[in-house]
């Protein structure tokens, strides 16, 4: 039996819809000089408030790393700040300065373009549907992504 075609597999598909999103996520954010992950750690911070840098990353699901360059980047613009946990001094959050939320918003602007070409094909009860049904299929492979009850 011949394997079957590429189109038939869900990771293929994932994987080509997210290839084809990434550019024009990094498009749009070219002009406001901010990463991917570094627009994903703004309107996490934007969105949730203050954070870890390993909370962050794991709800931006990136590495450590990747965040701490990110944050690095955020920081130096001065689009985020770290400061001493309150009750926790070994633990530093990040939060977003004013700039930073600024920023976030223009970002989601920014990309709402590429948001509505995406969800084109479908009308809007589809669209809600699209939307919770990537939001079980990434709770099911990687929850911290989707914090709930915040």
């Amino acid at each position: 039996m011949p394997p079957r075609e590429p189109r038939e597999h869900i990771g293929y598909l994932i994987w080509q819809l997210s290839q084809a999103y990434a550019i024009r996520i990094e498009q749009a954010m070219r002009p406001l000089r901010l990463t991917q992950a570094q627009f994903s750690a703004l309107m996490h911070l934007s969105t949730y408030g203050a954070m870890s840098s390993a909370e962050l990353a794991r709800r931006c699901g990136v590495t450590p790393q990747s965040m701490g360059t990110a944050v690095q980047g955020l920081t130096e613009r001065g689009l985020v700040e770290r400061r001493a946990h309150p009750t926790h001094g070994r633990i530093i959050e990040i939060s977003a300065t004013p700039q930073g939320e600024e920023l976030a918003v223009r970002a989601e602007q920014a990309i709402a373009p590429a948001e509505e070409e995406a969800l084109s094909p479908f009308g809007a009860q589809e669209r809600a549907r699209v939307r919770a049904d990537l939001q079980r299929m990434l709770a099911t492979l990687n929850p911290h992504t989707l914090p709930s009850g915040d």
